[in-house]
């Protein structure tokens, strides 16, 4: 009778060991972004919106840097015939010039990636969308993205286990 209550006791544990593991597995799946990106026809579109944006900030640039040029080479010119005070006005204005052009390449660069992400943010969302759906259909416990190395999709449920805690305490941080 103890052989069978013993016997009986290992079968339950080996059941719920079984149960808890395979329970326990995750479902990984992974995904690349940028490829799936690349290929939506809605990109093409948004794509040429922005390339016409680019080339009109572009010509914008060239136009003040030949103007910038242009007075480089008159200043150049006429430097040996200028005053003192002259001169010392002229480089101070192409310094001027020349610090507007950097502003606004970096104010236009600024602007373009703002763009970017605002012509791109509906496309990200339908992407994410469609993966949360295939998540949640095919039963995936995460879906990474092999182009970034971001978690695209992860249980919404609090059963996976957030390590920042445990990491913070193997190295002493609070």
């Amino acid at each position: 009778m103890k052989k069978l209550l013993f016997v009986t006791g290992l079968v339950a544990m080996f059941l719920f060991i079984g149960t808890t593991v395979a329970s326990a597995q995750a479902k990984i799946g992974y995904i690349n972004s940028n490829e799936l990106l690349a290929i939506m026809p809605e990109r093409d579109s948004l794509q040429g919106v922005f390339d016409k944006e680019r080339e009109a900030i572009a010509r914008r640039l060239e136009e003040m840097q030949v103007e910038y040029n242009n007075k480089v080479e008159v200043y150049v010119r006429q430097r040996d015939s200028l005053t003192p005070i002259v001169r010392e006005t002229k480089e101070q204005e192409l310094s001027d010039i020349n610090a507007r052009i950097g502003n606004y390449e970096s104010t236009a660069t600024q602007r373009l990636q703002q763009r970017q992400n605002e012509l791109l943010q509906p496309l990200f969302d339908k992407v994410t969308k469609a993966i949360k759906e295939v998540a949640l259909e095919q039963k995936f416990t995460y879906i990474l993205d092999i182009s970034t190395g971001v978690a695209l999709y992860y249980p919404e449920d609090d059963k996976s286990l957030n390590v920042l805690p445990l990491v913070k305490t193997k190295l002493g941080l609070k």
